[in-house]
């Protein structure tokens, strides 16, 4: 009987060991552009946010626009997703005119509901769908 414990007991440890490496392996810490997160990343998400924040006509439909930007998003690792919004406006240029600036800020400040239920509905590191505000990522 006690070595059927112990047998268990080891059995157990492995099992979580074997879990704990796994977590490791998926760490936030793996989010590197052009690793986990794609250089230049989320062109649908840039094209989305700007169409939802900045006005202008967009180029499709917005309902096709989210949809890409989903797919696009869901592509990507769920502990990986925040950041790689921040990448995405991070590499989005800010413009030299005031109207630029004001856009940037809205879609900064809209980037991180892109994984909300109300929009693409994504689960990320904090495991539901929400970002903190990309400058908290």
């Amino acid at each position: 009987m006690a070595s059927y414990r112990c047998h268990l007991l080891l059995s157990a440890a492995v099992l979580l060991a074997a879990v704990l490496a796994a977590a490791a392996a998926k760490s936030p810490s793996s989010c590197v552009e052009g690793q986990a997160i794609p250089r230049r990343p989320l062109p649908g998400c840039r094209w989305y946010a700007a169409s939802q924040t900045c006005g202008g006509a967009p180029r499709l439909l917005p309902a096709v626009m989210k949809q890409i930007c989903c797919r696009q998003l869901e592509a990507v690792p769920a502990e990986c997703r925040c950041k790689a919004l921040r990448v995405m406006m991070e590499d989005t240029p800010q413009g030299a005119e005031l109207r630029g600036k004001v856009c940037w800020h809205a879609q900064a400040e809209f980037a991180p509901a892109i994984v909300t239920e109300a929009e693409c509905g994504l689960t990320t590191v904090h495991g539901r769908p929400f970002c903190d505000a990309l400058s908290d990522e």
